[in-house]
């Protein structure tokens, strides 16, 4: 394929930054959805909601299904899903209609994600493979913070469809360039899809996100709340015992005894927490303590994505002066370091030193993840990529959002505890209002007579406590496991040749299968 390779990896890693920035792209569109649809705060919570429950629910069964019947054919369903998920919701009149098509461009995004990274493990060699995951991990954790950037930019000139007509040239582009340049790979030694396995996977893991997205909201003690995490942990039970019983289990349990597996995806599990924490607690740093508006919050995050960018194009030389596992570990120390900055943070802090903290922790995001994915991916072969990429995905889909409920629960005590002495001075009712969170706080200092700069200076003292809180403990699992890898990944396998991919059942052509 030579240069044709990289062409295709380009063109994947742009439809791969706007699935990711689809994750955060619409919330600065809401205002303007809910005043054109007549969307209740409840329809504007499943507006969003709905394309990360179908996200994290179905990335598991679009690996292995890929593995089944054709990691190429799998990949341009998806990207064509999402095209026309992206027409749809752009065309939407009703509240209920975009809630439909959100869910159908998870789908769309679940089948792209795991089929993208599985692709590019099989299609590369061993010598290219470090470098092109690496770009390809990138591209997934830059979309994240670009969604804000994207969405403020095309608000202030066009309406709330601009966020998703931008996907339709993009996914059309991916979608053409896909057919054209991809070779079909498969296993041919695939069993039969564990149907059963599929349905109580994707039922337990929506089950869990929804649960865990609710719970900051309805409170973890509602019934909601209860039942939606009762029901995954049965629904999760269920498939264990399933899988052992089954024939064609839909993953083979010796995924996990192989500690590049297991260790790599526990590295990349916790940058995944790293990451989330960031990007939920520095957007609200830089709007609610500074008063930036979301596209200026957004512009301060480039740093992170610069770092980002750097750490994981950098990846396949450093791993190729110091090993895999030196690299994921020195990675995660990397980003530790740039966390504890962050936790560091003051009023009086100057941007260049939040810049500096960002840039850190964004190039040990890039290192760590794309040298961790790299190791799980050789891990998993070729004939097992799409199932490898998808429990990889989904798993830190996972510890993503029970990232953001358990820091999000972190930084509102930690707030409320430090503000507690200064709302003694305050009216009850405003006492009451301002214990929420910092914007209410700064809703409240608004209309007082009096005492309204001592209070945004108290409550953004107070915020600042509660994310050096966060920023800390998220330090904290990337040190841990920096620790871990060291320990426990294996060193790389021996070094690898730039030929091309030998002909194993992974790059089968289609017409070879039996």
């Amino acid at each position: 394929m030579g240069k044709s390779r990289w062409w295709m990896l380009a063109v994947m890693c742009l439809g791969l930054i706007t699935v990711s920035l689809d994750i955060t792209v619409l919330n600065l569109a809401l205002p303007d959805i809910s005043a054109a649809l007549h969307a209740s705060t409840a329809d504007l919570q499943w507006i969003v909601d709905a394309y990360s429950l179908a996200f994290a629910g179905a990335m598991l069964a679009a690996g292995v299904t890929g593995d089944r019947i054709g990691r190429k054919r799998t990949l341009v369903a998806g990207l064509a899903v999402f095209l026309v998920a992206s027409v749809w919701c752009a065309l939407s009149r009703s509240t209920g209609e975009l809630i439909a098509a959100r869910t159908l461009m998870g789908l769309g995004a679940a089948i792209v994600l795991p089929l993208s990274i599985a692709i590019v493990s099989v299609t590369f060699t061993d010598g290219e493979r470090p470098k092109a995951i690496g770009i390809t991990t990138a591209a997934v954790a830059l979309g994240l913070p670009l969604g804000p950037i994207v969405g403020g930019l095309l608000l202030q000139h066009f309406a709330w469809p601009s966020v998703f007509w931008i996907n339709v040239p993009v996914a059309a582009l991916t979608l053409a360039a896909c057919t054209a340049l991809l070779p079909e790979t498969r296993n041919p030694a695939a069993p039969r899809l564990d149907v059963r396995g599929v349905i109580l996977s994707a039922a337990a893991i929506v089950s869990l996100v929804f649960g865990v997205i609710r719970g900051p909201e309805h409170g973890w003690s509602s019934p909601l709340t209860i039942a939606s995490l009762a029901a995954s942990g049965i629904l999760l039970a269920g498939f264990l015992v399933h899988e052992r019983r089954a024939a064609s289990p839909l993953i083979d349990p010796s995924l996990f005894r192989d500690r590049r597996f297991t260790w790599g995806t526990i590295a990349t599990v916790a940058v995944s927490v790293a990451l989330f924490g960031i990007l939920f607690v520095l957007p609200q740093y830089f709007q609610s303590v500074h008063g930036y508006d979301a596209l200026n919050a957004g512009i301060r995050l480039l740093p992170l994505m610069a770092g980002l960018l750097a750490g994981g194009s950098a990846t396949s030389v450093i791993v190729k002066a110091i090993g895999t596992k030196v690299t994921v570990a020195a990675g995660l120390a990397v980003l530790a370091a740039g966390l504890l900055v962050l936790g560091q943070v003051r009023l009086a802090t100057g941007y260049t030193v939040v810049a500096a903290g960002l840039a850190l922790a964004g190039a040990g995001v890039g290192a760590s993840i794309a040298a961790a994915m790299n190791t799980v991916m050789a891990s998993v072969g070729g004939d097992e990529a799409g199932t490898g990429a998808s429990v990889n995905s989904t798993l830190r889909q996972v510890g993503g959002a029970l990232a953001v409920a358990a820091l999000g629960s972190a930084l509102s005590a930690g707030y409320t505890r430090a503000l507690h002495p200064f709302l003694a001075t305050l009216p009850a009712g405003d006492a009451a209002i301002a214990s929420g969170s910092i914007t209410q706080a700064r809703l409240v200092a608004a209309h007082l007579a009096t005492g309204g700069a001592g209070l945004r200076q108290a409550a953004g003292t107070a915020f600042l406590h509660g994310m050096s809180i966060v920023m800390i403990s998220c330090a904290v699992v990337a040190a841990l496991a920096a620790i871990t890898s060291l320990v426990y990944l294996p060193p790389a396998a021996a070094a690898a040749s730039d030929a091309e991919p030998p002909a194993h059942a992974g790059t089968t052509p289609a017409r070879s299968r039996p």
